[in-house]
């Protein structure tokens, strides 16, 4: 018996021993397998490099590279973008809280882009009339729609201060392709005979007739223009013979050169008149722009290089409500995009 038992537990280790043999071996297979299984991987990844995404479509998207009929345009780096507006309010005119309305509108549209690196100012009217997608308030406030209209209405919904701007801003956006606009500047009526006489009065000759709103406003004469003059000259369409803002833009484009002239005149004499100048418009004036970069900006442009005034090419005409509406022609619009924010990549 004893004999038995000992043999039997002899039988037992030697069948332990040789599962613990098969149990090694399988452990060897596996990892022998999966060694080679890695090494084929890495073979395969060497031969196929795994993809990183195409070096140009990265850079262009970090670069704001666009291309433009096979040509490459980046978009220009330190500018600085502002958009003028003249509202057809006067600075004490209160608007309800709960109108949303009669906010004024932007009688004129300018914009000015500033380029600190190469020391250049690059500026374009855009015309009153101009028919462009515009956001549309409900009588709440809310938001009811988009449709497209004359440029000059849009300051018209909204609050008559910063929302109305911004509003405007949205719309001249959308009119230049969807760029994006830095800040904003809206100057009430009332301010245009402050900026004139803190200037000193602007010099014109009248080439159009004025005297049914001023008798010294005669055809053909040089005046010196001082307070409301200066707003007729520059705000005054309806009484001409021609419908259109074309004149009157013309106009605008004179009298802005020479009052820029002065001004820049007296602040490269003085650069404390800046303080004055913004002293004497700033009650008339609604901004997204604190006062220190506004004045900077001012200092800095005083001697920039200013080029050609941007000018856009489309069709006038008269709409089924009877207002003038101006129709900007798609390449001429792509093309002053591509003037004031981009330049062509070598």
């Amino acid at each position: 018996m004893k004999h038995r038992h000992k043999h039997g537990r002899g039988e037992r280790g030697a069948s332990k021993s040789r599962s613990k043999l098969i149990a090694l071996c399988i452990v060897i297979v596996l990892l022998l397998l999966l060694a080679y299984q890695g090494g084929r991987w890495l073979e395969e990844r060497n031969n196929k490099p795994e993809a990183r995404g195409d070096y140009t479509e990265r850079r262009y998207a970090s670069e704001n590279i666009i291309d433009v009929d096979g040509v490459s345009y980046a978009k220009r780096r330190g500018i600085t973008s502002i958009l003028v507006m003249g509202v057809d309010r006067d600075s004490g005119t209160e608007i309800s809280a709960t109108d949303f309305r009669n906010g004024g509108q932007a009688d004129f549209l300018r914009l000015i882009v500033i380029d600190n690196a190469s020391h250049k100012i690059d500026q374009m009217q855009i015309d009153r009339d101009t028919m462009t997608p515009i956001t549309i308030l409900g009588v709440l406030g809310n938001k009811s729609g988009v449709r497209t209209a004359q440029i000059i209405l849009s300051h018209g919904f909204g609050d008559g201060a910063e929302y109305s701007c911004q509003l405007t801003e949205d719309a001249v956006s959308n009119f230049l392709l969807g760029t994006d606009i830095d800040f904003y500047i809206s100057m009430n009526l009332d301010g245009i005979s402050a900026l004139n006489d803190v200037a000193g009065g602007v010099t014109v000759t009248l080439e159009d007739d004025f005297s049914m709103i001023d008798p010294e406003m005669t055809q053909g004469r040089q005046i010196t223009l001082v307070g409301d003059q200066a707003e007729i000259y520059v705000r005054s369409r309806m009484s001409m013979e021609v419908g259109t803002n074309e004149a009157r833009m013309v106009r605008q484009q004179n009298y802005i050169s020479q009052l820029v002239s002065q001004l820049n005149e007296k602040i490269r004499a003085d650069r404390s008149y800046i303080n004055t100048m913004y002293d004497a418009i700033e009650p008339y004036i609604i901004t997204d722009m604190n006062r220190g970069r506004l004045i900077n900006e001012i200092w800095a442009a005083r001697d920039y290089e200013r080029d050609a005034l941007v000018e856009l090419e489309g069709t006038h005409r008269v709409g089924s409500d009877g207002f003038m509406q101006f129709y900007a022609d798609e390449a001429s619009v792509q093309q002053a995009v591509l003037s004031l924010f981009y330049e062509k990549v070598e």
